[in-house]
């Protein structure tokens, strides 16, 4: 059985990047809106208690103005401090909306064309191929630019640094790294991608990022409970972050536009009013017509992202999205996790920021709980919490022809096979296989059935779906979750694998990054039936599989497409040592 649940742990991390399911009672009597705020408090409290989140900060905000802004339990346990609505938390990603909105801002004074190659503006970037004059803005704003997702190298700084034009050497590791993909192909998410438009709203407005959004955001809106960067001088309180019982202080990443803002709830509430605002043509920060085009379907072109939506900066997908017009954007960076969801139509958004570890989800599911609530509030209307499909018969040889191997960041290679009418998922990672049996006319239901026999039932399971597809000759397998698509899962054959990789099995340890198993850790090379397969953990929860597609005798690509796929990995000797090096790390084997 532990097997068994480590399988649906790791389903359900793959879910949580993009959905969660959300179940709540319906209310059948009115409300007025003092007792929906003490009811969004209580649940707040609730899930607290039960996930044993240490502090929390919550902004609700609605057509009226702000329902509720308030900090709960503790920043700093060690010293017994309270939150409140003014004490600051790390918001990771989130950090990717203000950046979005700064690029849009130069857009409107015409500073910055949507379309034109990034290297017209950055002339410091030089790609391996040339892709500077390929990628534009429109990509990096819609994670399209094929360039690495996540730099591995001082991802978190080693110490927090009072230089807020650190994130500029970022240029010279993308120099050095390139493309993992032909830009503009497919959606795949890309912290490199903001930092390079923190530098393009320096080169274009003559203000370094950190100055910009301090003087074009915070300062208009009367932001004053908020920092850009870890390394700011302030006396604001900052929450400390919780891994079990270890407490830390905010860390500080590379990427400052991409990820190192902290706020308020407080401050959060005002910031979402002045989205909202501008959706309208009522706010500071933006034309109605600016904010309503980073809110609508920028990727529906791309064949490989069907039936997955974002604007600029923004996530458009969640169920409540067939009702009314939804944006999201989720933050993590452990031990902090953050999530903030906007309804602009009705005027609503929910913003929700945590400092505990082992509570990563909470911010998601309880943002959404939240949101959905407001809706029915507000509009009347009841959300459907389920859906019945007709289950089908499909062509069998139809289907047959998606047998293979399919490349995932979590799984490693995944094996699909027929078997009596039916088709099987395995892999080394997955201790049970998966049944796929058809659902609707394009997608498979999945299945576990622990020795083969006994169903097994899991809500996050159950309501996941597979479906194949071909596209410009390539063959993918794609997770869903209700109406949600995850990254796409390309199908692989076994490679010719040099007999010098077999030097390259074993554990290896970073040799230039302190503090490195805040990013990598437990990095192994490991040979499975198929493949050679680089695993490691990221951010100390994501165990990632990535499968090695050889080049030559020291160098190689990891397999796949997409996040953590495609990058350059290669091998030498130094001594009687054995370096590694990848994503800007170097490193020994044991």
């Amino acid at each position: 059985m532990k097997k068994y649940k480590n399988l649906i742990s790791a389903i359900s991390l793959i879910a949580g990047l993009l959905m969660h399911i959300n179940i709540h009672a319906q209310k059948s009597i009115p409300i007025s809106r003092a007792e929906l705020s003490a009811q969004i408090e209580a649940y707040v409290e609730q899930e607290m208690s039960q996930k044993k989140i240490v502090g929390l900060s919550v902004a609700v905000v609605d057509t009226e103005g702000v329902l509720l802004s308030d900090g709960f339990g503790f920043v700093d346990k060690g010293k017994n401090i309270l939150a409140d609505k003014e004490t600051i938390f790390p918001i990771a990603s989130i950090t990717k909306t203000f950046t979005g909105i700064a690029v849009m801002q130069l857009v409107e004074q015409g500073l910055i064309e949507l379309d034109k190659p990034i290297g017209d503006y950055i002339n410091e970037l030089s790609l391996p191929s040339g892709e500077e004059k390929v990628i534009t803005t429109r990509m990096l704003l819609t994670h399209h630019s094929g360039l690495h997702g996540d730099i591995l190298y001082h991802w978190y700084l080693p110490a927090v640094s009072k230089n807020p034009l650190v994130y500029e050497q970022i240029v010279d590791l993308i120099n050095e790294t390139g493309t993992i993909f032909t830009p503009g192909k497919l959606h795949s998410y890309c912290n490199v991608g903001y930092s390079l438009l923190g530098i393009l709203i320096h080169k274009v407005s003559g203000e370094p990022y950190v100055d910009y959004i301090r003087s074009h955001i915070l300062s208009p809106l009367g932001m004053d409970h908020t920092i850009v960067f870890a390394g700011e001088n302030t006396d604001e309180v900052i929450a400390k972050g919780y891994d079990g019982k270890a407490s830390m202080d905010m860390p500080m990443i590379l990427g400052i536009p991409a990820g190192d803002m902290a706020i308020s709830s407080d401050d959060a509430a005002r910031y979402m009013r002045a989205i909202i605002h501008s959706y309208y043509g009522e706010g500071p920060l933006l034309k109605a017509q600016s904010m309503k085009q980073m809110m609508t379907q920028q990727n529906g072109e791309v064949p490989i992202d069907r039936g997955f939506s974002i604007g600029f900066t923004w996530f458009l997908q969640h169920p409540i999205g067939e009702y009314t017009k939804y944006a999201s954007h989720r933050g993590e960076s452990p031990p902090y996790h953050a999530m903030l969801a906007i309804l602009p139509e009705i005027r609503t958004g929910v913003f929700i920021s945590t400092n505990t570890n082992k509570a990563a989800e909470a911010p998601d599911e309880m943002v959404h709980k939240i949101i959905e609530d407001l809706y029915e509030y507000h509009s009347g209307n009841t959300i459907s919490k389920g859906r019945k499909s007709e289950r089908l018969t499909i062509d069998w040889e139809q289907v047959k022809q998606y047998e293979g191997i399919y490349q995932n960041m979590y799984f490693g290679p995944m094996e699909v096979k027929a078997r009596k009418r039916k088709l099987v998922i395995k892999s080394s990672t997955i201790p049970i296989p998966l049944t796929l049996t058809p659902y609707t006319k394009t997608t498979y239901s999945v299945k576990a059935q622990l020795f083969g026999v006994i169903p097994i039932s899991n809500k996050t399971l159950d309501a996941l779906r597979v479906e194949f597809r071909e596209i410009d000759g390539e063959k993918f397998l794609f997770f869903h979750i209700q109406n949600s698509i995850i990254n796409p899962n390309l199908r692989i054959e076994p490679y010719e694998i040099p007999p010098a990789y077999k030097n390259y099995i074993g554990k290896y340890n970073v040799t230039n990054m302190e503090n490195s198993d805040r990013v990598a850790k437990r990095v192994r090379i490991k040979k499975s039936r198929h493949f050679y397969v680089l695993q490691y953990t990221f951010l100390g929860r994501h165990k990632f599989n990535l499968a090695i597609r050889p080049v030559d005798n020291q160098n190689a690509r990891l397999a796949g497409i997409g996040s953590f796929m495609g990058e350059k990995i290669g091998w030498e000797t130094s001594g009687d040592k054995l370096i590694m090096r990848w994503s800007g790390l170097v490193l020994e084997k044991e």
